[in-house]
C-alpha cells in the first residue's frame, strides 16, 4: 500500500456507505413501496438504471433494514444464471438443506414452503443473465405461488428499463412489477462522492481538485471512478494529479473490466481478450468469426480447449450485458445472422 492509499476499503465496488448520495429519492422510493410490509401483500419491484448507478447497494441497505419477520435472499444472477442455480442459491438464504441431488420441484417446494408460513423478499440481481436461460420459468414459479401476497420479487436490470419485453405475457401479468428507475449521476454528484470516499482513503492533502473533477467529468459509472481513484492513489507516489489521472486511464479502466470478470470463466476473459486485440488492429467493430479466429489462438497459446462458436456467442452476449462490449446485429452471415463488436 503507498503512502496515500491509507484504507482502500472506501473506495472498493461493495462498500456500504452510511448514506448513499444521489440516491436519496430512490431509498425512499423503494421503503415507500415496503412501508406496512408486515400486515400488507408485498409488492413486485423492477429496479433498472444503467451498470454504476448504486442500484444493488440501495436495494440490498433498505431491505436489509425490513422487519426480522420478513425473510430475504439475494441472488446475483451473473454467477447463478439458471433456474436452478438460482432456486439453491433462495434456498441456501432461508439456511435449508440444498444438496445437489435435489431436484427443481423440491427446491420449489422448499420455498413454497417457507413463503407460506413468512413473508419473503428475493432479490434477483443482474436477471438479464438468468433470462438468457430458463429465468422466466423462475419468475413465473414465484408470482405463481400460493401465497402470492406473502413474497415479493425484486429484478434489477442494468440493461433492460422495461421488464415486459424480456418475459412471456402470462409471466408479466402475474408479476406486474412497479418500476423504479435509477438516473446516472451527473458530474457534481459524482465528483461529492468520491470526495467524501477519498476523505476516508486517502492521506490528508494527498488528491488534488483537477484530478477529482477530471474523474467525475470523464464517466457516469460509480464503479468506474472508484476503481480509477484507487488505481491512481497506487499509483501515486505522494499527490494524486490530474497529469497522473490520465496516464492511468486506460491501466484502470482494465483493472475495473477484471473485477466485473471475476465471477466469469478464464474463456470469458479469453474471449474479451479476443475482442480487444482484435480491435486494437485499427478497426472499430469485428465480426464475430474473426473474433472466434483469435479467440482459438489465444486458447492454443495457453494450451485451453477451446469452446464451440455457439458458446462462445453466448459469451459475446454476456459481456456485451456487463457494457465491456458493445455488438450490433446484422443479417446476411454465413448463418443468415452476424455481429460486430466492439469494446463497450
Amino acid at each position: 500500500m503507498t503512502n496515500v492509499l491509507e484504507d482502500p476499503a472506501p473506495l472498493q465496488l461493495n462498500y456500504v456507505p452510511d448514506e448513499f448520495q444521489g440516491r436519496e429519492n430512490e431509498a425512499s422510493e423503494l421503503k415507500t413501496a415496503f412501508a406496512g410490509s408486515e400486515e400488507a401483500p408485498l409488492p413486485n419491484l423492477h429496479v433498472h438504471g444503467p451498470r454504476g448507478t448504486g442500484k444493488t447497494q440501495v436495494v440490498n441497505s433498505v431491505f436489509s433494514n425490513l422487519p426480522k419477520r420478513v425473510s430475504k435472499a439475494y441472488v446475483p444472477c451473473d454467477k447463478y444464471d439458471t433456474q436452478y442455480k438460482a432456486l439453491k442459491q433462495i434456498c441456501k438464504a432461508f439456511s435449508q438443506d440444498v444438496d445437489d441431488g435435489h431436484h427443481t420441484s423440491e427446491l420449489q417446494r422448499k420455498i413454497g414452503e417457507q413463503v407460506e408460513v413468512m413473508k419473503t423478499v428475493v432479490i434477483l440481481d443482474e436477471i438479464d443473465f438468468l433470462l438468457l436461460n430458463d429465468g422466466d420459468d423462475l419468475l413465473y414459479f414465484l408470482s405463481r405461488l400460493e401465497n402470492s401476497d406473502n413474497i415479493s420479487v425484486v429484478t434489477i436490470s442494468s440493461n433492460t428499463k422495461n421488464l415486459e419485453s424480456l418475459i412471456e405475457e402470462r409471466t408479466y401479468s402475474s408479476l406486474q412489477p412497479r418500476r423504479i428507475g435509477f438516473e446516472p449521476y451527473n458530474g457534481e454528484e459524482l465528483y461529492q462522492i468520491l470526495a467524501e470516499r477519498a476523505k476516508k482513503a486517502l492521506a490528508s492533502k494527498s488528491l488534488q481538485r483537477e484530478a477529482l473533477t477530471y474523474i467525475a467529468s470523464s464517466t457516469s459509472n460509480l464503479g468506474r471512478s472508484l476503481t480509477w481513484l484507487r488505481y491512481a492513489a497506487k499509483t501515486a507516489e505522494t499527490t494524486i494529479t490530474e497529469e497522473l489521472v490520465r496516464e492511468v486511464e486506460a491501466s484502470a479502466y482494465q483493472e475495473y473490466v477484471n473485477q466485473l470478470l471475476d465471477d466469469f470463466t478464464e474463456h470469458h476473459y479469453l474471449v474479451y481478450e479476443a475482442v480487444y486485440e482484435t480491435s486494437g488492429e485499427g478497426e472499430d467493430s469485428v465480426r464475430t468469426g474473426k473474433i472466434y479466429e483469435k479467440y482459438q489462438e489465444l486458447c492454443r497459446s495457453t494450451e485451453k480447449e477451446a469452446l464451440s462458436d455457439r458458446r462462445i456467442s453466448d459469451y459475446i452476449k454476456q459481456l456485451e450485458l456487463l457494457g465491456v462490449v458493445q455488438a450490433d446485429y446484422y443479417y446476411g452471415g454465413k448463418k443468415g445472422k452476424t455481429r460486430e463488436v466492439n469494446l463497450g
